[in-house]
């Protein structure tokens, strides 16, 4: 696509970046009784740093200090509260002082109960970075993690590489309420300088779905543990002490200890697995190249004795595809296998971007938290039983993929700078996953589906009073709760690489890159800067309903929200105006585009007394249109005579227009029900779709009264011609429909 267009489609189609913009559940504190545990002798030095002076043997583990329940403030401390004074530790974001540059992560989950029936992972790390501003307070990351004391009764240790002195440790403690590991010295860190912070811990395999955590199912009878991950957004901090906040990027040198019988994976590629004996016990060490500079959320770590099957040895990128051994072998990993290869090619031209990585490792995981999250994948949304599965989970494993293949430019490769920008990652990954979903089945129009799946989702979502922006003021963004409350569908549903690879981004860099391209292209004329115009979709919540009179030609915008006797709960500086680029027809004929830069405007051209008008061509743009009642009549005329004129995908938004705008009172619940009747002749999936779930809003609204039976058989008589259809392309149910959407 050439830079105009490219533009034109960012910034003059708004809602193509910002409609599209894993539910994450209630954080649960469980803060259990620590018990005296015998850590494996695991000593490993940095691989490019110094390795602690002495490794001190652990003697025992120490529980933190209080047991908080879910929302409880923790008091402040009284007598054995160190002096410090600025209390960070009670900031839930971690200071600017430190930059973290790699860690080495030792690991070792066992996948078999201990004598108090807990599932455990045990493990060392050590952390290397440099002082940026002079400090003599170390904050790390810590959830849920029991500490193995040095002989000076501290969490840590902390020595200084490439010659640097590091001071002695004053105190070490850990803050609950903020999750952090508190490590206090005796003097300051020197600027510039480089240091080691150096943990041993045990931690819970909880099946909790956060973190480092454990996954069942039951093989031929037997149960099996799989170690598996899930660190977005916040639960790196619960399998090893880090800088848990996306934009401290690091190197992380990963290494799992792990059961004979079963393989161990991680984000780099596994280098050497050798036999060693471990507190009397033969296991396996496996050790994996270092990965690339990345966010703690993205690690991810898993140990099974899952199957693989694979790409040929001299495919570019190595995909691997990884579940239970009984549905690799019964084939059910070999479409992801192959739409893997295909997206990741189509992405490689679009972005102009090679893959950033060596391989790509996809797992099938019985239990877990979201649909997909890069490498992991609930079953359903990874493997396809052609046998089995229905159209809807074979495009789910489509679009799933897709997704999570597009996130290692959007998300990974660029990462938002804190989590009030989540958008930027979620938004467009959801928008170019359909485009990578439409190349690899081009016959699903899945491009189309995206305005059903997404954008009226997101339509929904976004009408009610309490919605939020997408992308809020940083610091309204800082306990971990916040931040998992950025994670809906507004977020993901409305929603530069070079410059920041390996970095972080906010979303007035994508502005800044956007307005540099307009600057240098004659054909690209918008009615303001990028920032003027986007900064209006993003920084106020909610989207106009733009009324368009042909009688008078005026047009207008308001705040649309469902309850029309509702407030908004915030206030907006641009008084929820927003500029809107409405792409309209007039009797069949596309027409351009018009922007709307006030409340209310006259568009001379969109006059008419005989000639039906229709803006929001496609769906090009974040926004709900309504017409005089005249102009509404014209176009069910026009559906009633030949629908076909109307683009289908403005024939399911006309119909969730209209019953939207009549439950917020902008217009008669006839009016939208006229529409309907065009649906005896409409034979395709989408406007079908809309009007379903329209109509049961309805349905439920006159259950148990005298006009419900009235309705149904309305429906049946629209209903019925659409049976016979079906009934004919599939020889009276005995064949499969060709087209996906009639599946």
């Amino acid at each position: 696509m050439g830079k105009g267009g490219f533009v034109a489609s960012v910034v003059g189609i708004v809602a193509v970046i910002i409609i599209i913009g894993l539910s994450v559940g209630t954080q649960k504190n469980k803060q259990e009784e620590s018990r005296t545990e015998v850590m494996p002798k695991i000593e490993e030095k940095p691989k490019t740093a110094v390795k602690p002076k002495t490794v001190v043997k652990p003697q025992t583990v120490v529980k933190p200090k209080t047991v908080v329940k879910p929302k409880t403030v923790v008091k402040p401390k009284t007598e054995d509260d160190p002096i410090h004074e600025a209390k960070l530790w009670k900031n839930y974001r971690l200071p600017t002082s430190l930059a973290p540059l790699y860690y080495n992560v030792t690991l070792w989950p066992k996948l078999k109960m201990d004598i108090f029936g807990r599932y455990i992972f045990t493990g060392h790390s050590g952390a290397a970075f440099t002082c940026v501003y002079e400090t003599d307070l170390i904050l790390i990351h810590s959830y849920e993690l029991k500490y193995y004391l040095t002989w000076g009764r501290h969490h840590a240790m902390l020595s200084g590489l490439n010659g640097a002195e590091a001071p002695a440790i004053k105190k070490t403690w850990l803050e609950v309420e903020t999750q952090y590991l508190v490590v206090q010295l005796s003097e300051k860190l020197q600027v510039g300088r480089t240091y080691w912070l150096y943990t041993e811990f045990q931690g819970e395999l909880a099946d909790d779905l956060r973190g480092f955590y454990r996954s069942e199912f039951f093989e031929n009878g037997v149960k099996k543990i799989v170690a598996t991950t899930q660190m977005q957004p916040t639960f790196a901090r619960k399998a090893f002490p880090c800088f848990d906040e996306p934009a401290m990027k690091a190197i992380f040198h990963m290494t799992l200890i792990h059961p004979l019988d079963t393989v161990a994976l991680a984000n780099g590629m596994e280098t050497a697995t050798e036999i060693i004996t471990q507190n009397k016990k033969r296991v396996l060490r496996t050790k994996f190249e270092p990965t690339e500079k990345m966010s703690t959320y993205l690690l991810a770590f898993v140990v099974s004795d899952f199957i693989s099957i694979k790409t040929l040895a001299e495919a570019k990128v190595l995909i691997r595809i990884w579940a239970q051994r009984k549905v690799i072998e019964a084939g059910q990993g070999k479409y992801a296998l192959n739409i893997t290869d295909h997206i990741i090619n189509f992405y490689q031209n679009y972005y102009n971007s090679t893959y950033p990585l060596q391989k790509s490792d996809q797992i099938a995981l019985p239990a877990f938290s979201v649909g997909a999250m890069e490498n992991s994948f609930k079953e359903k949304a990874l493997l396809f039983d052609p046998s089995m599965s229905s159209s809807k989970d074979h495009e789910w494993a489509l679009t799933a993929n897709s997704h999570e293949l597009a996130h290692m430019w959007f998300g990974n490769l660029v990462t938002m700078k804190w989590w009030n920008d989540l958008w930027l990652n979620e938004g467009f990954a959801t928008y170019v996953s359909y485009l990578g979903a439409d190349d690899a089945q081009p016959t699903w129009n899945m491009k189309d589906l995206m305005v059903l799946y997404e954008v009226q989702k997101a339509f929904g979502l976004d009408a009610v009073a309490s919605s939020h922006p997408l992308s809020s003021p940083e610091e309204k963004v800082n306990t971990p709760a916040e931040i998992a409350d950025q994670f809906d569908y507004i977020t993901y549903s409305k929603a530069y690489l070079k410059q920041f690879a390996y970095g972080n981004a906010m979303y007035t860099d994508l502005w800044g890159k956007l307005q540099e391209v307009v600057d240098s292209d004659p054909a690209v004329n918008l009615p303001a800067s990028v920032t003027e115009i986007m900064n209006r979709w993003i920084l106020q919540m909610g989207y106009p309903v733009v009324t368009i009179d042909t009688q008078t030609g005026r047009i207008s915008q308001e705040h649309f929200l469902l309850d029309s006797e509702s407030e908004p709960d915030r206030p907006s500086v641009y008084n929820y105006e927003w500029f809107v680029p409405i792409k309209w027809m007039k009797n069949g004929t596309v027409m351009g585009q018009h922007w709307l830069l006030e409340k209310t405007a006259t568009h001379d051209p969109m006059r008419t007394n005989s000639e039906w008008v229709l803006a929001n061509v496609n769906v090009s743009g974040f926004y709900r249109v309504n017409y005089d009642s005249q102009n509404w009549q014209r176009l069910v005329s026009q559906l009633t005579s030949d629908h076909s004129v109307i683009p289908v995908i403005n024939r399911a938004q006309i119909l969730d227009d209209a019953f939207k705008l009549a439950r917020a009172k902008i217009i008669s619940i006839t009016v939208a029900l006229s529409i309907t009747k065009y649906l005896s002749e409409e034979r395709e999936y989408m406007p079908w779709e809309s009007a379903i779930k329209n109509l049961d809003h309805f349905f439920l609204m006159f259950d148990q009264t005298e006009v419900y039976g009235a309705m149904e058989e309305y429906l049946r008589g629209l209903v019925q011609p659409l049976f016979n259809y079906f009934k004919n392309i599939t020889a009276d149910w005995t064949e499969i429909p060709s087209s996906h959407t009639d599946q």
